[in-house]
């Protein structure tokens, strides 16, 4: 049994190359009826790490299933009752940038960003409190977010306020994306914080790029 749920999260085989990898295995695509409801069999695992995993994939899959565990997951918020993603050097869970991530994979599957919109302002109303890498970032870059420039800037204020300065800098070149005229108006917000973190440094870098 383990082994056949090992496999079932974690072995893919595509182009001739094939290994074990969750992240390879969300980037396949849907393969097979029957591992996918191997997956959904998953869902309601005892280990909610196990359970976690599945939605994972099924997520980045356009499964409807997998979507709707996630909804179950913020719901209950599953975040503070286990970590999931420890980050490797901060004392931090990334699980929602993790799955923030798996979204993004949906939509090379057939979801429209505009659909992942409540996903994403959800994420957006707990930037100032939980942790983002930066997966949330390249979403916010590379689909068009621009209905949610609000709830980003909304988000940004809240890092700022609580003085999570490098997360919320990385907001900085989104917004920039989406409206260059506000480069001016955080620019000086940003760059008096760089003393507090140098990484700021890079996300300054990246907003003066986008708006010229």
């Amino acid at each position: 049994m383990e082994n056949e749920i090992y496999d079932t999260l974690y072995y893919y085989s595509e182009d001739g190359e094939e290994g074990y990898d969750l992240t390879e295995v969300q980037l396949i695509g849907k393969t097979d009826e029957n591992r996918v409801e191997k997956l959904k069999h998953l869902l309601q695992h005892k280990n909610p790490y196990i359970s976690y995993q599945a939605m994972l994939i099924l997520v980045a899959w356009a499964i409807p299933e997998g979507f709707a565990h996630l909804d179950r997951f913020i719901s209950e918020k599953w975040d503070e009752k286990h970590s999931f993603e420890p980050h490797r050097i901060y004392n931090e869970d990334n699980v929602y940038d993790v799955i923030v991530d798996a979204l993004y994979i949906s939509t090379l599957n057939g979801k429209e960003e505009q659909e992942l919109y409540p996903y994403v302002k959800h994420f957006l109303s707990i930037y100032g409190d939980r942790f983002f890498e930066s997966c949330l970032k390249d979403f916010l870059l590379k689909k068009d977010c621009e209905p949610l420039l609000k709830e980003i800037e909304e988000a940004m204020k809240s890092a700022l306020k609580n003085e999570k300065y490098y997360q919320a800098s990385q907001l900085f070149p989104v917004i920039v994306h989406y409206d260059k005229h506000r480069f001016e108006e955080y620019f000086e917000v940003f760059s008096s914080l760089l003393k507090d973190d140098g990484r700021i440094g890079y996300n300054i870098e990246e907003a003066e790029k986008i708006r010229s």
